[in-house]
């Protein structure tokens, strides 16, 4: 069975501000820095951080489903603002599903604007649907990334 959750926030930022952030080498690191509740570390397995990086993900105990698991980035598209993050080994992989993919889109609403889409792609087994029910799309890493973006932005005016 393939289904897909998504969600979107739209937010008051330039659409490339936000995509420098999806898109730098450097967001597993920052990412932990920016949601230590929820990521406990990020490792670089291989890559830069670029396209094709594979990354092994340790989420804090406290979190719900899969806390451990590989994922690559299969995707990096500047031109349309895509990121495809897709889980590789491990996660919910080990629990009947077939594929995970997280897919991140920024889509430009004007000069200083724009809607950032978090989807969860997923293939689940015959037999596992009910651990379909921990698949979320949801907008704590954009609303991370947007508040990185202002913090920035003050900063810089600032400086």
């Amino acid at each position: 069975m393939r289904a897909e959750v998504w969600s979107e926030l739209e937010v008051s930022l330039p659409a490339d501000d936000i995509w420098a952030v999806y898109s730098s080498p450097d967001l597993p690191r920052l990412i932990v820095e920016l949601m230590p509740t929820r990521f406990q570390r990020i490792d670089v397995l291989k890559g830069d951080g670029t396209e094709g990086t594979i990354l092994h993900i340790t989420l804090q105990p406290t979190n719900s489903g899969p806390l451990v698991w590989n994922e690559q980035f299969t995707t990096i598209d500047h031109a349309n603002r895509i990121k495809v993050v897709r889980q590789i080994e491990g996660g919910f992989l080990d629990i009947g599903f077939t594929l995970y993919e997280n897919i991140f889109t920024i889509t430009a609403r004007g000069p200083n604007a724009c809607t950032i889409r978090a989807t969860a792609s997923f293939d689940v087994n015959e037999g596992f649907e009910s651990n379909t029910s921990l698949i979320t799309a949801n907008w704590r890493m954009a609303r991370a990334i947007v508040d990185y973006v202002i913090q920035n932005k003050a900063n810089q005016a600032t400086a």
